[in-house]
């Protein structure tokens, strides 16, 4: 059969649940799944090339970097080392075994002492109101992001796995939040939240977001309410090569930049060793489309 037979005779809504009743893509967001779906089986033999395709796609988007040994009482060892003080050292270290094992947040762990204060520092202090787009397991670094107590979280990802975890996390210590499951490469983007916000999170984002559309990225921060993004690249591949990443990354924000036009209003470089870090300042939305 040709992909364009495939197109035409199969079923994408087949697909969809197919790779959706797989124990592994379960929890992620249908919207990404349905999506995947049609792009696949258009360019697939058949229904079941478009199945392996898709859950190809979707293991390098979302399942490649889910903790390397999920486990089902992390939130049980976070509440056992609760005491009611984000500083604790018992909690502290808790919360360091969860990040420990998901592979984005790992490579952060030696310099979250400095990170998001560095970060902080130049928008003349923490936020009040953040979204954490595509936040894997990161909101569960807040012991290290000097945030206030009433500091309101958004929490948005593809993978319900991590955000039922970041959920129970957030509600444990008490920070006002909410979680989203969302496709942030859709198009157009979700509507996350008509409030302006402080500061946006795209932490090791947009490569992810390249890899589904080139466009995503700018259709993303160009109708976001914020006014600050966090953008940061990671300095290696989750396979530890470097693959020139430090020369690369520089030229995509300079892209990213253009393309937004007079969305961006100033860009600074925050780099820590193991990610580069861009803070983008953003005009208001009002002031771009008036």
């Amino acid at each position: 059969m040709s992909a364009g037979n495939a197109a035409d005779g199969g079923d994408a809504a087949r697909v969809a649940q197919a790779v959706a009743g797989s124990r592994r893509y379960r929890e992620v967001e249908p919207a990404l799944v349905r999506r995947l779906a049609a792009e696949e089986l258009a360019r697939s033999r058949s229904e079941a090339d478009a199945v392996k395709r898709v859950k190809r796609r979707l293991h390098q988007a979302v399942t490649a970097y889910r903790p390397v040994a999920r486990d089902a009482h992390d939130l049980d060892r976070l509440a056992a080392a609760w005491a009611g003080d984000l500083s604790g050292p018992a909690f502290r270290e808790a919360c360091r075994t969860v990040l420990r094992r998901h592979a984005s947040t790992r490579e952060r762990l030696h310099v979250l002492e400095g990170f998001f204060a560095a970060v902080w520092d130049g928008m003349g202090g923490a936020p009040a109101t953040l979204v954490d787009l595509g936040c894997g397991l990161g909101p569960v670094a807040l012991p290290w992001m000097g945030l206030a107590p009433a500091a309101r979280y958004l929490a948005v990802d593809v993978d319900g796995a991590q955000l039922s975890l970041v959920d129970g996390f957030l509600d444990l210590v008490g920070q006002p939040h909410q979680v989203r499951r969302a496709d942030l490469a859709a198009n157009p983007p979700p509507t996350l939240t008509s409030t302006p916000l402080d500061v946006a999170l795209l932490l090791k984002l947009i490569p992810l977001l390249d890899r589904r559309d080139p466009d995503a990225a700018r259709r993303l921060l160009a109708g976001l309410p914020a006014r600050h993004a966090v953008v940061s690249f990671p300095s290696r591949s989750l396979g530890g090569r470097g693959k020139g990443m430090e020369r690369t990354y520089p030229e995509r924000i300079e892209t990213l930049v253009r393309a937004l036009g007079e969305r961006v209003t100033g860009v600074t470089e925050t780099s820590v060793s193991s990610e580069l870090v861009f803070v983008l300042a953003l005009a208001p939305l009002e002031a771009v489309d008036g």
